[in-house]
């Protein structure tokens, strides 16, 4: 059987190779014909050697030779799909038909087309290099990614980059800088590797930019929302230091932003992101055309604009009191109120020893107004009364960018090549929204002080005094109290700032290559930029001693009474001369910071927002001249100005070693002038005709 099987195996191989055996006959004898043809340069009717013709359905494939020539024999019979490239045209499709024993002959026409080649940085290095050929890592974003992007704004960009973190933009920045709240929203920064914006130099155009204004305790830095978006070719990111070309401030590398000088025609762009709420619109841009033979312009501009987003479109931000969470000051208003046990012979120490000790349990004591709660606060128990500031932060404000730039690059002829560009651009924060006030710098210094014949006092005790612990009403009126709490808080209203800021730019160099070491080319460069920044930087104050004549019955611009130096009092101070004024007469008001001074809050999902509060008294609310009289806003309007000059010269001494030498002259000078509540020439201290110990005398007002 074995055998057998043996036997019928080889017949079955013999007949397959047989057959096997018989196909290339076949196909040798199958009918074929031949494809001559010419490739050619649409534009210029040049022949085109080198470029690849390929039959892919039949992985056939030649190159044209001299004269832009091909041959493919061969070919069977029947409509083919030929197809030809070649670098610098577009890839050319076309059908052609071959007839048995037949040659046809066809004529390619191919048209130009740019090509991209791998990019150049400029960046780091005072030659154009290839990313592959650097020392250190540089990231490029082109136009198109920025494009994918949406073209977002910088800040956009840079917070999605894994080098750069904790970068300023949006309502973020309100946490971010030192003191907290002096930046506009409107503000941009680079941050690469965590260490600070201002240890990261950003150019444009390979350009210095001038800081912003404003001087923080973390340094000056560049805002790139200043530059147009639509403006942008492409951004040079070298995520290593790059002190050695630039200098200190570029320890955690260097941010080039390249605009688009080779721009032709016209583009208008727009978008407009919604979200529920809010949203933000963006409109740009930008023309370039020749003028003249040797002479390209561009100019570009845009708006950006922001609708304000508030904390109670989003329920996140609003949220209840967790302990260890954030959003919740320790003090507020409602607040609570100490009654310490005095002795009236205490030195400033020991009375801030004393208002300490009734606070936390010592001697004496502490009780949080009843309507704490109501009015949408938090109570600690015989502690305070917390203050939700999250509603009064928005999550964005209202603003608006309007940013335009231009450029003008041409030749001069002989190698020589010039660039001019101007930067405007300006941003409005028309309401800066804060809270209602800040809680007192010093709780415990004595200047909150309620005595008994307070107004609000007098009212709390004929409601409350037993249910605060006292054995009855005379009880609770009985030595002097302090209040532990903001002068405005659930009751509202908000306070609102304006931002403005401006910044202008105009740069040029001039550029010219020549015959150097041995005949090898070299360029001398020579640039000159002047750019400028300016802004206000602004936050919300209260006037001490302002305060301590309100709690006391002697508030309001027309009362009168002032205070005088009292260095043996823990505020420093003293009521002055009264002139013949009564405490709460006339035009002299109290400050009331007991809850019967508020029919309503503005706290969203507290009881007396919907409800009026009914502890409520009419005539002991404070009046909004009495607050505004004691609110002022301290405004420093700030300018910067950076002078640069540059200098280059690069070249080549041999055939793989090249040279650059340089020198940059840099000027930077800023100035702030501050309004009359900032100026501390004019008000250096808290108490008026003080020294505070610093030497500076008082005349009229000024310091001298």
């Amino acid at each position: 059987m074995r055998r057998l099987l043996r036997a019928v195996s080889v017949l079955i191989l013999a007949v397959v190779l047989s057959v096997c055996g018989s196909v290339p006959s076949a196909l040798d004898a199958q009918e074929t014909g031949t494809i001559t043809g010419t490739v050619l340069d649409a534009a210029t009717a040049e022949p085109i050697a080198g470029a690849r013709i390929e039959l892919a359905a039949l992985g056939r494939v030649v190159v044209s030779r001299e004269g832009g020539r091909f041959v493919m024999e061969g070919v069977p019979a029947g409509t083919h799909e030929l197809r030809a490239e070649m670098l610098g045209h577009a890839d050319l499709t076309q059908t052609v038909t071959v007839t048995a024993g037949g040659s046809v002959s066809v004529e390619l026409r191919m048209e130009p087309e740019a090509f991209h080649l791998h990019e150049l940085v400029v960046t780091g290095t005072a030659f154009e290099e290839s990313p592959t050929h650097l020392p250190y890592a540089v990231a490029v974003t082109g136009r198109r990614t920025l494009a994918e992007l949406g073209s977002p704004q910088s800040f956009d960009l840079f917070r999605n980059l894994p080098a750069s973190q904790g970068i300023l933009g949006a309502r973020q920045g309100w946490y971010s800088t030192r003191p907290p709240g002096l930046l506009s929203e409107t503000v941009a920064t680079v941050n690469l590797r965590g260490l600070g914006a201002s240890r990261t130099l950003v150019l444009l155009n390979g350009r210095r930019q001038v800081y912003i204004p404003i001087r923080l305790a973390g340094g000056r830095f560049v805002d790139v929302n200043a530059f147009p978006s639509i403006a942008l070719d492409r951004v040079e990111v070298v995520k290593e230091g790059a002190s050695a070309v630039y200098g200190s401030d570029a320890v955690t590398g260097v941010v080039n932003f390249l605009t688009r000088s080779g721009f032709e025609g016209l583009e208008v762009a727009g978008s407009h992101e919604y979200f529920s709420g809010a949203g933000e619109t963006n409109i740009g841009a930008i023309w370039g055309s020749e003028l003249g033979e040797n002479a390209h312009a561009v100019v570009s501009a845009e708006v950006f604009q922001t609708q304000e987003l508030t904390p109670e479109e989003r329920d996140w931000a609003v949220s209840e009191f967790v302990g260890g969470g954030g959003g919740w000051s320790y003090t507020g208003n409602p607040g609570a109120f100490l009654f310490p046990r005095l002795t009236g012979n205490e030195t400033r120490e020991e009375f801030v020893a004393a208002l300490t000790d009734a606070h936390y349990g010592g001697w004496g004591g502490v009780f949080v107004d009843p309507q704490c709660e109501g009015f949408g606060g938090f109570v600690e128990p015989a502690e305070t009364c917390r203050f939700n500031y999250g509603p009064f932060d928005n999550i964005t404000d209202a603003s608006r960018q309007i940013r335009a730039f231009a450029e003008l690059n041409g030749n001069l002829g002989g190698g020589s090549r010039y660039h001019l560009e101007a930067l405007w651009a300006e941003a409005s924060t028309p309401n800066w929204v804060t809270t209602p006030s800040y809680p007192p710098i010093s709780p415990y210094n004595g200047a909150q002080l309620i005595q008994p014949d307070h107004p609000g006092r007098q009212a709390f005790c004929g409601s409350y005094g037993q249910s605060a612990g006292f054995a009855n009403n005379d009880a609770c009126l009985e030595n002097d109290w302090y209040f532990f709490g903001r002068m405005v808080g659930n009751s509202g209203p908000t306070r609102e700032l304006r931002r403005d800021s401006r910044t202008q730019r105009i740069a040029g160099s001039f550029e010219r290559d020549f015959q150097g070491f041995g005949g090898r080319e070299s360029t001398f460069e020579l640039a000159a930029g002047f750019s400028r920044s300016a802004g206000n930087a602004n936050l919300p104050g209260e006037y001490l001693y302002r305060k301590f004549l309100a709690f006391r019955g002697f508030g309001g611009p027309n009362c009168g009474v002032g205070v005088v130096v009292d260095r043996s009092s823990p505020s420093g101070m003293a009521l002055g001369p009264l002139n013949g004024q009564v405490a709460g007469q006339g035009n002299c008001m109290y400050y009331n910071p007991f809850s019967n001074a508020h029919q309503n809050s503005i706290q969203p999902g507290s009881r007396y927002r919907d409800q009026s509060n009914p502890d409520y008294v009419a005539g002991l609310d404070n009046s909004d001249e009495l607050i505004d009289w004691i609110n002022d806003e301290v405004n420093l309007d700030n300018t910067a100005n950076l002078i640069t000059v540059d200098a280059l010269l690069k070249g080549a001494l041999t055939e793989e070693t090249e040279y650059a030498v340089g020198y940059q002259f840099r000027g930077l000078s800023v100035a702030a002038e501050p309004n009359r509540a900032g100026d501390l020439g004019v008000t250096p201290c808290a108490v008026p005709g003080d020294t505070c110990q610093t030497g500076i005398e008082m005349s009229g007002g000024r310091a001298k």
